[in-house]
């Protein structure tokens, strides 16, 4: 089997664990491929993962790739219910999320994540939800659009903006990804074509993290995390994005600065960590990453 996926900011994610004198327990609660819990366990000697992924296909991959090792638990899930799985029945030292679009989506074209492919408008990560690209592009009205391309995609409300969503509401229907990317192109058809594809990547984007509610599955991952971490135990987010980042940051400090809960908690890096220029040049995928640590001090 061809492993295409390369973990990012490994080796940050790794000297940053917290090493439990016995077994160390960990949650990787973005699994993907699998790359970042190899690292992991052919690193640390005695160490147990549960790798959490809601995407069943993905899972398979993983399945595949980790089958030597017998300390992990596969787990078909949302990460939002991770304080809630009872096959996460241990204490748990460190929970990882690493957050953003994995290759494997779009690799897999199928899935209608990549602008690139003749796939019909689609996006999900859990085949199961109902949400599709094809329908928030087909059946939102104007202002549902503006507001997704505002928040997601960092769009101005301005009369190009507006005009844009005009553009989209005189071409529908639209069914798939190279239809939409077409449309898109013609709209920005006077911008040079590397910034034309930069809106475009954004567009995609915001329609990707609107199907999945992606911003509000973080916030309600890292609040499960923190009611499940043990003291000394440390929660490690990268981010690729700049809504995520800003979600991350938030509650970091909010938890670092409450002091009417029982649990208290420190940052461990007050600046991000971000990948060395040698893994930037090696790993594009790792240019835009983003690494926050915070730790319960009890």
């Amino acid at each position: 089997m061809k492993i295409l996926h390369i973990p990012v900011l490994c080796d940050e994610i790794i000297e940053n664990l917290y090493i439990h004198n016995k077994t160390t327990n960990i949650i990787d609660c973005t699994l993907g491929e699998g790359g970042m819990s190899e690292e992991i366990l052919s690193t640390i000697e005695d160490v147990y993962i549960f790798g959490i992924d809601k995407d069943s296909s993905i899972l398979n991959i993983a399945k595949e790739r980790l089958r030597k090792y017998k300390n992990i638990d596969l787990i078909n899930e949302n990460y939002i219910n991770l304080s809630k799985n009872k096959k996460i029945n241990k204490d748990i030292h460190n929970i990882i999320f690493d957050l953003g679009l994995s290759n494997y989506h779009l690799r897999n074209s199928n899935k209608g994540f990549s602008f690139d492919s003749n796939n019909i408008l689609d996006m999900r990560f859990d085949e199961s939800e109902n949400l599709t690209a094809h329908q928030i592009i087909n059946q939102y009205n104007k202002k549902e659009l503006l507001t997704i391309f505002k928040e997601y995609a960092d769009f101005p409300i301005n009369s190009n903006t507006n005009k844009f969503i005009e553009h989209i509401f005189q071409k529908r229907p639209i069914d798939t990804c190279e239809n939409l990317k077409k449309i898109c192109l013609n709209f920005y058809r006077n911008l040079p074509y590397n910034k034309a594809i930069q809106n475009i990547t954004r567009i995609f984007q915001a329609i990707r993290i609107e199907v999945n509610n992606e911003f509000e599955n973080i916030k309600n991952g890292l609040e499960n995390a923190f009611n499940v971490i043990e003291p000394k135990g440390r929660i490690l987010a990268i981010t690729y994005h700049s809504g995520e980042d800003k979600i991350v940051k938030n509650i970091f400090r909010e938890y670092k600065s409450n002091n009417n809960i029982e649990k208290k908690f420190k940052l461990i890096n007050k600046k991000v960590i971000k990948p060395t220029f040698e893994e930037q040049k090696t790993n594009s995928s790792s240019r835009s990453a983003k690494l926050r640590i915070i730790e319960r001090v009890i």
